[in-house]
């Protein structure tokens, strides 16, 4: 398998690296995806229910993971359980990594983000002991108990609304004076008094001893600051882009994302860059899904010509 060349190569684990996959297989051309470790990831992985998703019935976002990587395992797609950390260009692209090198004529860059952690005194030396950054992992541990979530968009208010099932109080701290999520969030927090919200606000610090046990708020407007009692803390505060695997000849955006054109191509031709790692990404599964699907016909297409 190392220094084998195939049509089109996949980087990345997540929905968007695995629907690519899939379409391009379905084109008939050879397809490697290159999954680290050897297993489907991303940050769908610990989300127990997927908001918008098309389904009769709930769906997990490790059951919906493991039912596309064995469609394309049906469909012949090569799996290379490598890192790939770097992309070289040309008529047929060089992929480098720890284990090998491997050439491609087409790749799809889906390498996704990582969640950002909180830079607040505290927040490090607590990880992991109150600091969390999976609800759907650790909200069963905090029942009857008052957290915190920090952040605005849809993952703080998905995980704000899981862990409402099971905290006696939560309390978003948001940056800005309005969330940026979906309404319908929005709308369910808004009216459910389990749910303290603290708007232009910031941690500014992460309180306890071997566990969380309070953070230290500042209104960004007026400079005050109070503290907040809580067992667990909660963050989604955004995300830093997986893209160190991309050249200097590949642009970026002002955050690290990739800029790519209207069809998801990046400056370096015939590579492209979808989902979490792009610039302009929406953040919707279904969007992760469209992205995939039409970067994935265009290089199929690519190496039919």
């Amino acid at each position: 398998m190392v220094g084998s060349t195939f049509d089109i190569a996949v980087i990345g684990g997540g929905i968007a690296g695995l629907t690519a996959a899939h379409h391009a297989a379905l084109a008939g051309l050879s397809v490697a995806h290159y999954l680290e470790h050897g297993l489907p990831g991303g940050l769908v992985m610990n989300v127990g229910a997927l908001d918008g998703w098309p389904a009769t019935n709930a769906v997990a976002g490790a059951e919906l993971a493991a039912g596309l990587q064995a469609q394309n395992e049906e469909l012949g797609v090569t799996l290379v359980p490598s890192r790939v950390d770097a992309v070289e260009g040309g008529a047929v692209k060089v992929l480098c990594g720890p284990d090998g090198t491997w050439r491609a004529r087409q790749v799809i860059v889906a390498s996704g983000a990582a969640l950002k952690t909180l830079d607040a005194p505290g927040a490090e030396r607590l990880a992991g002991r109150g600091v969390s950054q999976c609800a759907w992992c650790d909200g069963g541990l905090y029942r009857g108990a008052g957290v915190v979530v920090v952040g605005g968009g849809d993952a703080a208010l998905s995980e704000a609304l899981h862990l409402g099932q099971f905290a006696g109080s939560v309390t978003v701290v948001t940056r800005g004076d309005m969330f940026r999520a979906r309404r319908s969030y929005v709308t369910r927090i808004a009216g459910d008094e389990r749910y303290q919200l603290r708007w232009a606000s910031e941690i500014t610090e992460v309180l306890g001893g071997d566990a969380v046990e309070a953070v230290r708020l500042r209104d960004r407007e007026t400079g005050s600051e109070e503290v907040v009692a809580c067992r667990g803390l909660f963050v989604f505060v955004g995300l830093v882009p997986n893209a160190g695997l991309l050249g200097a000849e590949v642009a970026r955006d002002a955050a690290g994302f990739v800029v790519t054109d209207a069809h998801f191509e990046t400056a370096l031709p015939g590579v492209f860059a979808i989902g979490a790692i792009r610039s302009g990404y929406g953040g919707r599964l279904t969007q992760a899904v469209a992205e995939a699907t039409t970067a994935a016909e265009l290089a199929a297409a690519r190496c039919e010509a």
